[in-house]
């Protein structure tokens, strides 16, 4: 069991040591177009306004991954994680080698990723806590804002839905600070302009979302005693 464990020890070495040797490699091919080797990325600024702008599984995707994880957050944006390090991951194989001659006493150890910070339920990180860790730190202040809107709507606004959970986001100083930040958009060009019409009608929605939750209908007081 020891000498299994040293090879995989060293097999989590080798594989480290030859992802950043590709990583550098001068033969990185980041992709193709029309027949045409690209090398690099397209200016961060029209990827963020592309992937805003496009369908509702595409803004999902970019801040639950392109935002959120990429910067070391869950998608749920209440806990953060790291990489572990290659002496955590050879010690997570001999936990797992343990747990199994243990019968399960001795605990597993995660192997890719480590949990270090959780916030209570309900509560999600700052907009700027996420940022400063993100890729997207050079953008223009335009699109700064377009990706903080997105945020607010998804994260903490929910689309429009109130739940427990997100309910002491919706008050009239977070809602008039959306609005706030909405009004700052410039009208062109097309790409911020057309965002910047999405979000004065999700900030209709929020409004109305939040006077049903503080008039609501007698069908509503019926509806949430049921779910009670």
């Amino acid at each position: 069991m020891f000498i299994l464990a040293f090879f995989l020890i060293m097999t989590v070495y080798a594989q480290e040591t030859a992802n950043s040797g590709n990583l550098y490699g001068e033969d990185n091919d980041f992709g193709t177009a029309e027949g045409i080797t690209v090398f690099g990325q397209r200016p961060k600024d029209l990827y963020v306004l592309e992937q805003i702008n496009g369908s509702a599984s595409d803004r999902k995707q970019f801040i639950e991954t392109d935002f959120l994880e990429e910067s070391g957050f869950r998608r749920t944006a209440n806990v953060k994680y790291r990489q572990t390090t290659s002496s955590e991951r050879a010690l997570s194989v001999l936990h797992g080698i343990g747990t199994i001659l243990s019968f399960g006493l001795i605990p597993m150890l995660p192997f890719s990723e480590i949990e270090y910070d959780r916030l209570p339920r309900g509560e999600v990180y700052k907009f700027e806590s996420v940022f400063v860790k993100s890729n997207f730190k050079d953008v223009t202040p335009e699109v700064l804002t377009v990706i903080e809107l997105e945020y607010m709507l998804q994260i903490e606004f929910l689309n429009g839905i109130i739940i427990q959970d997100n309910m002491h986001y919706y008050t009239d100083e977070n809602i008039n600070k959306f609005e706030r930040l909405i009004l700052k958009l410039p009208d062109s060009p097309e790409n911020i302009n057309q965002a910047k019409n999405r979000y004065l009608d999700e900030l209709k929605r929020i409004r109305a979302a939040l006077a049903r939750h503080r008039n609501p209908t007698e069908n509503n007081l019926r509806a949430l005693q049921n779910l009670k």
